[in-house]
């Protein structure tokens, strides 16, 4: 059973060579690692009702478990890493889903 995501699982952190933050994962067996997202796309699957997440990344370090190629080809890696994103996209944008009605009256 995986643990769940929390604000504390992960950090941001900033690379002096890249543009973007990275992730630094703080708990678990991936501790320590360090990855930044790439292209990341959401796509709806209307036939199941669901929203695909696919998404490019790079492993900048790995930890004293796992070497950069062995988090590459981890099944577990990877879906541990999308639940982040998951966690990220839903704090991020899941406490807009209610938007105030404005009334808008124009003068003609």
């Amino acid at each position: 059973m995986q643990k769940k995501i929390t604000s504390k699982t992960f950090s941001y952190t900033e690379k002096p060579d890249s543009e973007v933050y990275s992730i630094h994962i703080k708990e678990g067996r991936f501790k320590g690692v360090i990855y930044s997202y790439g292209k990341v796309d959401l796509k709806e699957n209307k036939e199941l009702d669901k929203l695909e997440l696919n998404f490019k990344f790079v492993i900048h370090e790995g930890n004293r478990r796992y070497d950069i190629q062995t988090l590459n080809d981890s099944r577990k890696f990877k879906d541990y890493i999308s639940n982040i994103l998951k966690f990220i996209l839903e704090e991020e944008f899941g406490q807009y889903d209610e938007h105030p009605a404005a009334d808008i009256k124009e003068d003609m």
